[in-house]
């Protein structure tokens, strides 16, 4: 992905319920637009160093977070476990707080797998732009759940995932403005990025989220 190389993040430091989290701030603010991105189980923010480098071409900051526990954030990030809070909500109301007090008037958020089910649950605040989910859910969820996401929607799976009925189940679920994009493959998470198909993935993904800015 081209001038992935020459864009060096900030690292930032993010208060959560007394924890520190770490992220990596790609480009410069105060913005109108700004993104968080959020990394799957298996990963963490250095993962999407290409992706975020591509939002910085089209002129939008891109905040990748380190949830709980990984890649220097303190803590753990808890299981899933409705009605008991989950930590990556928390994470990223606080990562939303900091973007606003840098300046930011709309974020939008992007998360893979369980990155994704993270972005999911924090829309339900009703204070995001957009949410790009990216091979999640990764489970069955309710549709109750699905009914309270909120912002603009883009949906991306690939169609042999395991996930994918549960994607699509959730998109039929989920409210207007939404868009699905399906590939042919069984790749998940971030292993769609290098996928034969991973360009048009990146593409899809910023475009949606650059859309009227």
């Amino acid at each position: 992905m081209s001038g992935s190389a020459h864009v060096m993040p900030e690292t930032v430091r993010i208060a959560s319920e007394g924890e520190t989290l770490l992220g990596d701030l790609y480009g410069v603010l105060p913005s109108r637009r700004a993104t968080i991105l959020v990394h799957g189980q298996q990963w963490d923010a250095s993962g999407w160093r290409d992706v975020a480098a591509r939002f910085v071409e089209r002129g939008l900051p891109a905040l990748a977070l380190n949830l709980r526990g990984y890649d220097g954030s303190s803590g753990k990030t808890n299981e899933f476990a409705p009605p008991a809070p989950w930590s990556p909500a928390a994470d990223l109301r606080a990562t939303k707080t900091l973007l606003r007090d840098r300046g930011v008037r709309e974020i939008a958020l992007v998360g893979a797998s369980m990155g994704g089910h993270a972005i999911l649950a924090s829309s339900f605040e009703a204070d995001v732009e957009s949410i790009v989910s990216v091979s999640a859910p990764v489970v069955a969820v309710s549709d109750e759940l699905s009914r309270r996401i909120t912002g603009r929607k883009l949906f991306v799976c690939a169609d042999r995932d395991p996930a994918a009925p549960h994607v699509l189940h959730a998109f039929d679920v989920v409210s207007r403005p939404k868009t699905l994009l399906m590939f042919g493959g069984n790749e998940h998470s971030r292993g769609m990025f290098a996928a034969p198909y991973g360009p048009e993935v990146v593409d899809a993904i910023v475009d949606f989220v650059a859309r009227g800015t």
